[in-house]
């Protein structure tokens, strides 16, 4: 398994803390609510937003903090970035980062912590106001065009010593996911759990079609039940402050058909809320009551 987390954020460890959707009590407090007092991932992000930060590191953090709740849902926002260079913007009392960004979203995926959202290893131009209190207020965010347009607008928009860095991000791919990944350990460390923290691509995601489910079936029951994983296994989920388990199970026939489950559980009681059973032959399914 992956254990690339081992590296350190530049940033504060309050920062940290905060970012990884803390409510600031202890582990064991944390632990002993898991199931059913989890905070809600909308009120975190916005305390990231509303933090004030007063140096370089933590305006830039927040930022892109800030842009990982734009990814698909999960509930410990995470970022990694790289300062290349500061220096005063053309408008009066404005400072410039020029910086390389990565944003990401984690969430339970089979029991471990996997990033199921976020970027690459994106060059960012941030400029900020400075308050006269001392603190950076984020006033544009500034990202590379998609696409064909990615190498011009860098070349225009970044300093012309800084490009080569930028066109060249991908080489601080794996810092940039150490910091993501401290993240991701920090609120472990919150919740009182243990779990390996990794990409997708850490982890096995079986799949019903490798074991004997058409592919028809496959996508009609994916779009069927889309807060399922199209894998099987289980993610979970915060929903008004409750953790939910939903598993996706399959048990073939050995021939052309078998058994597909589609349950909904309580994380801390194990109470099942919801459950979908399907009895598959070929290409065709029918729901049957569990």
């Amino acid at each position: 398994m992956n254990h690339r987390y081992l590296a350190l954020l530049a940033i504060p460890l309050s920062l940290c803390l905060l970012a990884a959707c803390g409510t600031g009590s202890s582990a064991s407090e944390s632990q002993s609510s898991a199931g059913q007092s989890q905070t809600d991932p909308a009120e975190d992000a916005a305390e990231i937003t509303e933090s004030r930060p007063s140096t370089e590191d933590e305006a830039v953090a927040l930022a892109v903090l800030d842009r990982a709740q734009t990814y698909a849902s999960g509930e410990c926002p995470a970022e990694g970035h790289t300062i290349l260079r500061s220096e005063p913007g053309q408008d009066e009392d404005t400072l410039v980062i020029y910086a390389l960004c990565s944003a990401g979203n984690y969430g339970f995926v089979n029991g471990n912590l996997e990033e199921i959202s976020g970027s690459g290893v994106i060059p960012s131009r941030l400029t900020f106001a400075l308050g006269g209190d001392g603190f950076l207020t984020l006033v544009d965010y500034w990202e590379p065009e998609d696409g064909s347009g990615y190498a011009d607008s860098i070349r225009q928009t970044f300093p012309a010593d800084l490009v080569d860095q930028a066109m060249n991000a991908g080489d601080q791919y794996l810092s940039l996911l150490n910091q993501k990944a401290a993240y991701a350990q920090t609120y472990l460390q919150e919740l009182g759990r243990e779990a390996d923290i990794g990409e997708y691509a850490d982890f096995d995601h079986p799949l019903a079609t490798d074991q004997g489910m058409s592919v028809a079936v496959s996508n009609a029951l994916m779009e069927q039940m889309p807060d399922y994983p199209f894998f099987l296994g289980s993610k979970e989920r915060l929903e008004d402050g409750v953790r939910w388990i939903y598993e996706n199970a399959w048990e073939s026939d050995g021939n052309t058909g078998g058994t597909a489950t589609y349950t909904k559980s309580n994380y801390e009681t194990g109470e099942i809320a919801d459950q979908h059973i399907f009895q598959v032959q070929g290409d065709s399914y029918t729901e049957v009551s569990p």
